[in-house]
């Protein structure tokens, strides 16, 4: 593999008759003939792009490290233009090889494969994968109709995911327009040229930083700043700027013109999408203009953003979630209200007299529920016949028929043959009229709600109250 620049090859100064220019011409061979050169495709600040084929006859794209600030190709190698050039060129190839290095990393469709990087000629090349077809620019130009609104919605999604991809695994493109996304035979469109190491060049070498790193009507205002961050939000206007001249035929007004219309409290040039172009989805046109605000701290922050924004399918998604977290931190701060209810602030125990007054309402409320179970017990003791007088008779039905619980199935008390017979008051006393059978059943349902409603009392005043209820309903029952 070919040395860097020598001591000699750097600080030559060639000729203007030695070369016809900074590129190299057609059959020139790299790497010990690994590739050969084709035709010139394109050249820019930092570097210069050749059509190629490899070894096996496969096309391939070549792209030299030339940095035209400070260097000038002197026949096939690279010279620098001053002796001071040195240091800062030595740092612009670290940075061109470190690119290459974390491209070739990336494997996806819709962006261009790096798979060899090379010195040769004094400068850095890497080799990457010949995608066949035409940039977006020269579709519009000649193939304007190929792009409808349904195509340009595909390659939108497409160009999201990918550049996604790029930003997680912590790369920046830097360089997004038409003429940087070429529309494979697939139809599918892929992300070339990666501009990820311009901005440390540009920053690393007072000479570079000079060097037009911007493209107007795709760059934002913060590219033209020495002191601008460069984030993923950058690379989402630029995108944005990008789909722009897809759907209205021309990019958006220049960012730094906008940037000094709002300085100035004027308004902005630029017209938002929504809302005069049709044939679009509102949300879909509503991402672009968020993504094409001035400052960065306006636009969407993510692809994975724009692409929750314009997917109906996610953006359904992302509002359930959104709804359910809300719904957690509703619970969350009722269930903090109940339990710090009684907590005053500033007073770790707690507000003493309002604890002492809920006490005391509670201790009232037990009190009426059991005057409230003497007076039910009184009011069933009067309408029922409590005699202990026991007899079955032939209309009794067991539990199981009459629907009532096994309460029915209580034994009544037994006497004992010692026990000495009680008085009997009912002989002296005047007779009462015997309470309906509907009467006395409606009374039983009562008691039994009772139960249920008010509690379970003592043990021993339940048995007996019980026992004396069901004694006196068999006999009333046995009589009619």
């Amino acid at each position: 593999m070919a040395s860097g620049l020598t001591g000699e090859a750097r600080h030559q100064i060639s000729d203007p008759d030695e070369s016809a220019g900074d590129d190299l011409p057609a059959g020139t061979t790299l790497c010990f003939g690994q590739y050969e050169i084709l035709e010139y495709l394109n050249s820019g600040g930092f570097g210069i792009t050749y059509l190629a084929l490899d070894s096996l006859g496969r096309k391939v794209v070549i792209k030299e490290c030339f940095p035209a600030a400070m260097c000038r190709r002197s026949g096939r190698q690279v010279s620098l233009r001053a002796a001071g050039y040195d240091l800062d060129f030595d740092r612009v190839v670290e940075l061109f090889e470190r690119e290459a290095r974390a491209l070739a990393q990336l494997e996806h469709p819709s962006i261009v494969g790096v798979h060899h990087i090379f010195k040769d000629n004094g400068t850095a090349y890497m080799a990457l994968d010949f995608v066949e077809g035409l940039d977006l620019l020269r579709v519009l130009e000649e193939t304007p109709r190929r792009l409808s609104a349904i195509e340009i919605r595909r390659i939108t999604f497409l160009l999201l995911h990918a550049l996604s991809y790029v930003h997680r695994n912590g790369i920046l493109h830097r360089d997004i327009s038409p003429d940087n996304i070429l529309l494979g035979q697939d139809g599918n469109p892929v992300l070339i040229d990666f501009g990820a190491a311009r901005e440390d060049a540009t920053r690393a070498s007072r000479i570079l930083s000079r060097v037009q790193t911007v493209k107007d009507g795709y760059s934002p205002q913060e590219f033209y700043l020495a002191s601008g961050s460069q984030e993923v939000p950058s690379d989402l206007y630029a995108l944005a700027a990008t789909i722009h001249h897809l759907i209205t035929g021309a990019p958006p007004p220049n960012s730094t013109v906008r940037l000094s219309a709002v300085a100035e409290n004027q308004a902005d040039p630029y017209v938002p999408l929504e809302g005069r172009v049709s044939g679009y989805d509102q949300h879909f046109l509503r991402a672009i203009d968020r993504c094409l605000s001035v400052f960065s701290r306006d636009r969407l922050k993510s692809a994975e953003a724009w692409l929750d924004m314009i997917d109906e399918t996610r953006r359904r998604k992302a509002l359930a979630e959104k709804a359910k977290a809300d719904q957690d931190l509703e619970r969350t701060i009722s269930q903090l209200i109940v339990q710090n209810r009684d907590v005053k602030p500033g007073c770790p125990g707690g507000d003493d007299r309002q604890r002492a007054e809920r006490e005391a309402a509670e201790a009232a409320a037990a009190e009426a529920k059991r005057a409230a179970e003497r007076e039910y017990w009184a009011i069933l003791n009067e309408d029922c016949d409590l005699s202990d007088d026991y007899d079955f008779t032939e209309d009794y039905q067991p539990a199981e028929e009459s629907g009532l619980t096994a309460v029915y199935e209580v034994e009544p008390p037994q006497r004992t043959a010692s026990a000495a017979p009680e008085p009997d008051h009912a002989a002296h006393a005047p007779a009462r009229p015997r309470p309906s059978r509907a009467k006395r059943r409606v009374s039983a349902l009562v008691m039994l709600w009772g139960l249920m409603m008010v509690g379970p009392l003592d043990d021993w005043l339940a048995s007996a109250q019980l026992d004396r209820v069901v004694a006196s309903m068999q006999q009333t029952e046995g009589t009619h």
